[in-house]
């Protein structure tokens, strides 16, 4: 395994080592627990800490904290068969994500071209007003201001 420049720095420092080692363990584990599970839900939750057979994930929301919570003994007795000491799975939810993850699970639609007539039309009757200002947003996207 090649190692980044943060990994030379972090080995080449004796008193480093016990950072280093944690750090390629919650790296072996995210990659296990990741594989295990789906990618939606994998994108939704991260590792927190391993700490005396203890692990503890992080969910973005509470539903995906539920859906762990519910894998939690599948997932405990599959980082045992991978030689990892994890006796319990504890998932704590921690909602504040960039914004950037949020863009990226936003849905496209389409629109007909009747409906983004109908809208434009909207646009033009309203006064001005928050709401006029993101229909307008969603009708540049839709190429039709």
């Amino acid at each position: 395994m090649r190692l980044n420049r943060l990994d030379r720095i972090l080995s080449a420092q004796g008193d480093l080592q016990p950072l280093y080692a944690k750090t390629r363990e919650l790296r072996a584990i995210t990659g296990l627990i990741h594989g295990f599970l789906s990618a939606g839900l994998a994108r939704e939750a991260r590792v927190g800490d391993i700490r005396d057979g203890k692990l503890t994930l992080i969910a973005a929301n509470s539903a995906t904290a539920a859906k762990l919570k519910l894998l939690g003994p599948a997932l405990s007795q599959f980082l045992q068969e991978q030689r990892f000491q994890v006796n319990s799975v504890s998932v704590r939810v921690q909602p504040n994500r960039p914004r950037s993850a949020w863009l990226e699970r936003q849905k496209t639609v389409q629109l007909s071209t009747h409906a983004l007539q109908r809208l434009r039309g909207l646009y033009e009757r309203l006064e001005p007003s928050p709401a006029r200002d993101a229909l307008a947003k969603m009708l540049r996207r839709h190429g039709v201001l």
